[in-house]
């Protein structure tokens, strides 16, 4: 039987219960609003496009297969929930899903926490946990529902345990398959809480609260796992990612960094040490909570070491978390004095309000990848079936799309991008990514002319020291000193350039790209053809003059 988790009432700074779960409602309506506001205007990121694109199925593969040697079924049928449902045209819906999964971490902390310190107490270390900023992936990424969803079910199975009935130990195992089949977080809580169970008296009572689990995953993990990257050399590096995690996940606790975190782990190590001699409570469930960050840490480190990433955002949130349950585990029957949970309140607003500004940072960073993508995907839907199935059109930021499978999502869940006649209104960085899409979907460059030209002559837009004359369907651009330039309107026909510049093209950013989209010498001239498609805006080419030049309408 778990032992009992109700803290002494003498070191309780007890509020009324109407008032503490008035007071969690309130923190969890602002942490909503906060995290909502500062995830505003954002899209689909990374790996969720993982999930767009490749998960469009119900087949088994589609729902069981693992995402980065995760088993990521439980997000996988959410999202995929919400594409039959609400399709892809709209973000918002995702990101309330994950910021769902955030709040029932947070009642779930708080309930575990209040039973062994108190109702002021436990609400001071939600709030720290609520706009966690150094964790920002897994508070504003929607897709790091996986990690909180593991993360939610551990706290579900520890206070199932705490029940020390039948219902209790069935709610355990349900929990723990829900952990394990939401992300490969699942595999520390499993082995910490295999830890408490095999470890008590009643062990042989209890040990098949592991059985259908740990049965479960085996069969997954047969069939589709084992495509790790451990090594010798992470094997080897292990000990010290483990450390610097350590360092990294307390530090940021404080609100401070890494550096401030090897002497804070330090001191937090000789805390608990002294907790461990002084005797706890429930001396079983507090080394299956020291347990379950090294785990995580050590398994971690086994296969991205050689990444050298302990203190990488998406993982300080669960190693805090675990933290700070083994925090409250070992404080459990420990005499508090009014003055000295002041001060912990205290501390914990400082580290609240430091690490507020990395969850805004974190934010404007997805904002600015969102702007981008926004252009990026609107061009790729503007040059549609013109570009082949495998063509990408953002190798660096989002590397999983290709032309192919995304129109193919798109005609099956709707658009997340602009249409045509919104890409003049987007931001300008999202302009000049659709402006260096098109160029590259279309292949656009100088080609070799041939004849005279005999259209219209261009429209110029603005001249630099250049002396401009007209003939015929000809623009004569001189240079009258440095920086001659001349913008014209490329006409719907194309350009013949010929004389001494360079050439720079654009059509919805404000400004031309730093790329020349090549060069022309004297007695050479090229043609710029630019093909029409579902956007009138009319495209614009600069002629950085080194010499006299001719610009012409095609």
């Amino acid at each position: 039987m778990a032992a009992t988790a109700t803290p002494s009432s003498r070191r309780r700074l007890a509020l009324p219960g109407f008032t503490v779960w008035l007071a969690l409602a309130g923190l969890l309506a602002l942490t909503a609003a906060v995290v909502l506001y500062l995830g505003r205007s954002t899209t689909f990121y990374f790996d969720e496009w993982n999930f767009v694109l490749e998960r469009r199925g119900w087949d088994v593969d589609a729902l069981l297969k693992p995402h980065n040697e995760h088993l990521s079924l439980v997000p996988v049928l959410i999202y995929k929930a919400l594409f039959s449902t609400l399709g892809i045209d709209a973000y918002a819906p995702y990101r309330v899903a994950g910021v769902v999964v955030h709040l029932i971490v947070l009642v779930l902390l708080f309930v575990y926490a209040r039973r062994r310190v108190g109702d002021v107490l436990a609400l001071g270390v939600t709030v720290v946990l609520a706009v966690f900023g150094p964790a920002w992936p897994d508070i504003l990424w929607p897709f790091q529902m996986g990690f909180l969803g593991s993360l939610a079910a551990g706290l579900g199975v520890l206070l199932c345990l705490d029940r020390g009935d039948r219902a209790g130990e069935i709610g355990a195992s349900v929990l723990l398959v829900v952990a394990l089949a939401s992300s490969s977080m699942g595999i520390p809580i499993f082995i910490a809480v295999a830890l408490e169970v095999l470890g008590r008296p009643d062990r042989r009572a209890r040990w098949w609260i592991l059985a259908a689990p740990a049965v479960l995953y085996g069969v997954w993990y047969l069939a589709y796992g084992g495509g790790g990257k451990e090594s010798i050399d992470n094997l080897l590096a292990t000990p010290s990612y483990v450390a610097e995690a350590a360092a990294a996940a307390v530090g940021s606790l404080f609100g401070l960094s890494l550096e401030w975190g090897r002497p804070l782990a330090l001191a937090t190590g000789a805390l608990l040490v002294w907790g461990l001699h002084r005797g706890a409570s429930d001396p079983w469930r507090l080394w299956a909570l020291i347990a379950l960050p090294l785990v995580f840490w050590g398994l971690t480190g086994l296969a991205r070491a050689d990444l050298h990433e302990p203190g990488a955002p998406r993982y300080l949130y669960p190693g805090a978390l675990f933290l700070i349950l083994i925090a409250v585990e070992a404080a459990r029957g420990v005499t508090l004095r009014q003055g000295g949970v002041v001060a912990l309140l205290a501390l914990m607003l400082f580290a609240t309000v430091s690490n507020l500004g990395a969850l805004r940072n974190g934010g404007g960073f997805l904002r600015d990848q969102a702007a981008a993508l926004d252009g990026v995907l609107a061009a790729t839907q503007l040059v549609g079936e013109r570009v082949p199935p495998a063509f990408r059109p953002e190798p660096v930021q989002a590397p999983q799309i290709s032309a192919g499978p995304y129109l193919a999502a798109v005609k099956d869940h709707g658009s997340p991008a602009p249409g045509p006649s919104e890409l003049p209104q987007l931001f300008g960085r999202g302009r000049a990514a659709a402006d260096a899409t098109l160029q590259m979907a279309y292949g656009l460059t100088l080609a070799p002319a041939s004849g005279e030209p005999s259209g219209q002559a261009p429209a110029p837009e603005n001249a630099a020291a250049t002396e401009i004359t007209r003939r015929g369907a000809c623009l004569r651009a001189s240079p009258q000193g440095a920086g001659s330039t001349l913008d014209v309107a490329v006409p719907a026909g194309g350009l013949q350039i010929d004389g001494a510049a360079k050439v720079y093209l654009r059509r919805f950013g404000d400004m031309f790209p730093q790329n020349a989209l090549g060069g022309v010498s004297s007695g050479a001239p090229v043609t710029l053809k630019v093909p029409a498609d579902g956007s009138t805006a009319p495209w614009h080419a600069r002629v950085v003059l080194s010499g006299p030049t001719r610009v012409c309408g095609l």
